[in-house]
């Protein structure tokens, strides 16, 4: 039988609806198991200024990682604590871009930094807070920077990967696919920093073994964090490399309340106790 003592939540794509809202019994069931001594964290690629306002629609305080991990502040905690980029990792970023940066995200202190006018869409699904700077009036930030994000045509972001992969061995860098034709995302994050690391952080903080921990996934970024959780859950709707990797696969969309379906089909099957 699962004891479960943490609750490891994704945003789009698993805790919320298509329409950015939470469902009326998903938010039931958590703040049941909140009110049963269950902490509850959102495990979010978003940026805490974006993720902050979803803690309202549950009613109740939880714990934030951010950022992919880069950013954490389990409840109570009156700052949050940062993970960063090597400078020497950043400064080399903004080399190899020098002509050309208009593609290149910067977050920085939970806010981010472009160098154009017409930010991609996209960046958006990470957080609204941007300073643009085409002209590049003033210095970019170097010594905190989050995660470095470089959006280009994939022969490009291919060739940015190689050139830092020779000057960084070991470079954590992830590509992602873009919803624009012919185009990636190349994304850097701290040594060592993804969702599970944090995960795995935050349990030791509150005191809680990473077995007693359910994680809620859809996307690619959510793969460290299946590595370290007790049990992981991908609803229908998730990309094939996380239902691979998943514990569950339910049959059930995130806009067909899945967290609340599989967590109540293990109760009450007998497989999990609070």
């Amino acid at each position: 039988m699962y004891k479960l003592r943490m609750i490891a939540l994704d945003l789009d794509g698993t805790l919320l609806r298509d329409d950015k809202t939470i469902s009326q019994p998903t938010r039931k069931l958590l703040a049941e198991l909140h009110q049963a001594d269950v902490e509850i964290a959102f495990v979010t690629g978003r940026m805490y200024h974006f993720t902050a306002p979803i803690q309202d629609l549950l009613g109740f305080p939880v714990h934030y990682i951010c950022t992919d991990g880069a950013f954490f502040q389990p409840r109570g905690w009156e700052e949050p604590h940062f993970k960063t980029v090597a400078p020497a990792v950043t400064q080399a970023v903004l080399s190899a871009l020098a002509d050309e940066r208009h593609g290149l995200y910067l977050f920085s202190n939970d806010r981010i930094h472009c160098f154009t006018e017409a930010p991609d869409p996209a960046i958006f699904s990470w957080g609204f807070d941007l300073h643009t700077d085409p002209a590049r009036a003033g210095d970019p930030p170097v010594n905190q920077v989050e995660q470095i994000v470089i959006h280009e045509e994939k022969a490009r972001v291919r060739g940015i990967q190689k050139a830092l992969n020779m000057m960084h061995p070991g470079l954590y860098q992830e590509i992602q696919p873009s919803m624009k034709r012919g185009n990636e995302y190349l994304i850097i994050r701290p040594h060592g920093v993804d969702k599970g690391s944090a995960l795995t952080r935050l349990a030791e903080v509150l005191g809680v073994k990473t077995t007693e921990t359910i994680a809620f996934g859809d996307w690619l970024n959510d793969l460290p964090l299946f590595r370290d959780a007790g049990l992981s859950i991908a609803p229908a709707n998730a990309v094939p490399e996380v239902k691979a990797k998943a514990t569950i696969v339910s049959c059930f969309t995130n806009e067909q309340d899945f967290i609340v379906r599989e967590l109540e089909r293990l109760f009450q099957e007998g497989k999990m106790v609070v």
